[in-house]
């Protein structure tokens, strides 16, 4: 079987959505071609570097990923495409957004992959564990079971990781959470682990939605998690959650601020990461123009995660 290399020329921000629906669709894993990178190593004096001209375009990038050359290659390019069209709908900072593929000779890319992604314990308690891989909780540890290969969101990248970490300080028993842009499910699911008693998660997107029901049901938690087609437009007239968490981008966070009132219970907390750092200022604007204050923030790499709590709260 040959392979096919899809290209989507995108920007630091869309990357990371890009690289969900490329996982989505059956990728093992993605690449990204990021300019800034190349001009970081020549400024640092890195030998290797010292030949090459420095990108003029830095805020371009291209994430690249294999898909198998079957039956199914014509329908995944044309859902690649049209999801990437739903993302420019919504405003979403994709950029060009433009698609191309080339075939590769004959190379088992997913099982290539599977050696470079192993169980990761991430935070104190919680254990992200690839499905291929055997591993026994020790102690306290909760361990999620998601296959990279199936959907985007399996702790490793910094947005994920940190969101992670914040639910171990913040999940309370009997808890009710929304989880907006659910992605793979795996921030509804460790909700549940850690004791939540009623989690909705949530997604526009259609094929998102399906990839997380099916990592829900493989975790054995369909009693506590039901997931949703949409975002918080789902929540009308239901009860308030404790906590509501978007690992989105900073773009929809923002305008998730407009709803954020009457879906989150007095006291409650919203934990907001995918916020890139040259957005962080623009976050903290919105929240405290709609009444909510940034009490803490974690940032790893270029990205930050935000607990934000309503500013009559803590007045209060």
């Amino acid at each position: 079987m040959r392979w096919a290399q899809v290209s989507v020329v995108t920007t630091h921000e869309g990357a990371d959505l890009i690289g969900n629906i490329l996982m989505e669709l059956g990728a093992a894993g993605t690449e990204i071609d990021d300019p800034s990178l190349v001009n970081a190593y020549i400024d640092a004096g890195l030998w290797d570097y010292t030949d090459l001209p420095r990108a003029e375009d830095t805020e371009t990038v291209t994430v690249r990923a294999y898909l198998p050359e079957d039956a199914r290659l014509e329908e995944s390019l044309l859902t690649l495409a049209a999801r990437i069209e739903g993302l420019r709908l919504t405003d979403a900072p994709i950029g060009a957004g433009t698609v191309s593929h080339t075939f590769v000779a004959d190379e088992d890319w997913a099982e290539t992959w599977k050696a470079y992604i192993h169980t990761e314990k991430i935070g104190r308690r919680i254990v992200v564990r690839p499905t291929w891989e055997e591993y026994t909780a020790q102690g306290d540890e909760i361990v999620i079971d998601l296959d990279p290969g199936a959907a985007f969101g399996t702790g490793a990248h910094a947005t994920t990781a940190m969101c992670l970490r914040w639910l171990e300080h913040i999940v309370c028993p009997g808890m009710r959470v929304y989880d907006v842009g659910c992605g793979s499910g795996i921030l509804a699911i460790a909700a549940s682990k850690l004791g939540a008693g009623e989690v909705i998660a949530m997604d526009y997107d259609p094929v998102a939605v399906a990839v997380a029901e099916e990592n829900i049901r493989q975790n054995g938690v369909t009693n506590v998690v039901t997931c949703q087609s949409d975002l918080l437009a789902v929540c009308e007239g239901l009860a308030q959650a404790e906590l509501i968490t978007a690992n989105i981008i900073a773009d929809i966070i923002i305008r998730l601020f407009s709803q954020l009132d009457r879906n989150l219970a007095p006291g409650g907390v919203f934990l907001a990461s995918g916020i890139i750092s040259d957005r962080i200022a623009d976050v903290e604007r919105a929240a405290q123009e709609n009444g909510f204050t940034v009490l803490d923030m974690t940032c790893e790499k270029e990205w930050a995660a935000m607990i934000i709590r309503r500013t009559s709260d803590m007045i209060s």
